[in-house]
């Protein structure tokens, strides 16, 4: 497939040519393009994936987090902690709900969410944890659960960049409350452009998420024909909250599938390019990559490196502008992607 070209940073992960044949015979063949067979396959092969007893596939990752401040009952009062660097789509579902939101400090060594800082932004107002397992990497979930335990505190876990990634050989998403995934064209999963999946073991939770994911649409305890008493029951699933239209498609939900059936041999073919790139830049002692605890399998959604210029008595910004002026910029990083994506396609 050396004809594909990236068009940075649009796609993470392309479909092969046997993938993009079994989407179109789906699309020719199909009898419902939403809420279908191919969605309840995806779900299904997800949770079994992550171990997980429910999963539920939505419009996207933001979506999952909007549901879990829904389901959860954030309101105005509640304090969210979450990390300071991360994603804005982070913290609007909570900021929506007119939460106050509380920044932890991150972990110089390994970039995500610090939970001695967790610990210290504690406050009786305090209601939800959200880490986020960012470039793929996990927070330490051990310890966390354990001090939201020790607080009564709910836990959502981002996983936006993190599909496939563990702590101690668990499957990030399974340790919270409710593991929030996307499937956005720049994540290591794609459901072709949007896409995500809310996951959870609470049965409750579940049967919530079921009730707003679309439209409030439930079955009827009891229904002896399609039109009596009505063709479909509208519940109010959270009191107080009207349901949402979530929905993922039918095709989306197959492209997604087709890549998680890869998606641990496409997290090595990660590590190998990630020691690649890191080995040749270690004479750089100006950067500083991602430090991988023992514990952690990283998904590798992204390579970041931290620049330190004081040696040069220069900043982050001068790096950048060397980049453009005497590499083109963005140009050298399409090179750079473009010779990774062929790695992968060898």
């Amino acid at each position: 497939m050396s004809d594909i070209k990236l068009d940075f940073p649009g796609i993470q992960v392309h479909l092969t040519k046997h993938e993009i044949e079994q989407i179109v015979d789906a699309i020719i063949s199909a009898k419902t393009l939403t809420m279908g067979p191919r969605l309840e396959a995806f779900e299904d092969d997800f949770a079994r994936y992550l171990g997980s007893k429910y999963a539920f596939g939505i419009a996207n990752g933001t979506a999952a987090l909007e549901l879990a401040g829904q389901i959860l009952n954030v309101k105005q009062g509640d304090e969210v902690i979450l990390p300071a660097h991360t994603f804005t789509a982070t913290a609007l579902p909570f900021l929506r709900r007119n939460a106050k939101l509380v920044f932890a400090d991150i972990d110089p060594k390994t970039f995500v969410m610090d939970v001695n800082d967790v610990r210290r932004k504690i406050t009786k107002h305090t209601r939800v944890v959200v880490p986020v397992h960012l470039y793929g990497l996990p927070v330490n979930m051990l310890d966390l659960v354990r001090l939201a335990n020790e607080y009564g505190l709910s836990i959502v876990e981002d996983c936006a960049q993190s599909p496939g990634a563990s702590f101690n050989n668990q499957k990030v998403g399974t340790f919270g409350d409710f593991g929030c995934f996307s499937f956005h064209s720049q994540k290591n999963i794609t459901t072709l452009g949007e896409g995500g999946m809310i996951v959870t073991n609470n049965d409750e939770y579940a049967e919530k998420i079921l009730g707003l994911r679309k439209i409030g649409q439930r079955p009827f305890a009891s229904q002896q024909k399609y039109w009596l008493p009505a063709m479909s029951n509208i519940i109010e699933a959270v009191p107080g909250v009207v349901p949402n239209n979530f929905a993922l498609g039918e095709i989306q939900a197959l492209a997604g599938n087709l890549i998680l059936r890869r998606l641990d041999r496409q997290i090595l073919m990660r590590y190998k390019m990630y020691e690649k790139i890191t080995n040749s830049l270690l004479h750089h002692k100006e950067l500083v990559f991602q430090h991988f605890p023992k514990e952690c399998l990283s998904a590798i959604h992204l390579l970041p490196a931290r620049f330190n210029g004081q040696i040069f008595s220069k900043t982050r910004d001068d790096l950048i502008e060397l980049l453009y002026e005497k590499h083109g910029g963005e140009g050298a990083v399409r090179e750079v992607c473009d010779l990774i994506l062929k790695m992968h396609y060898r």
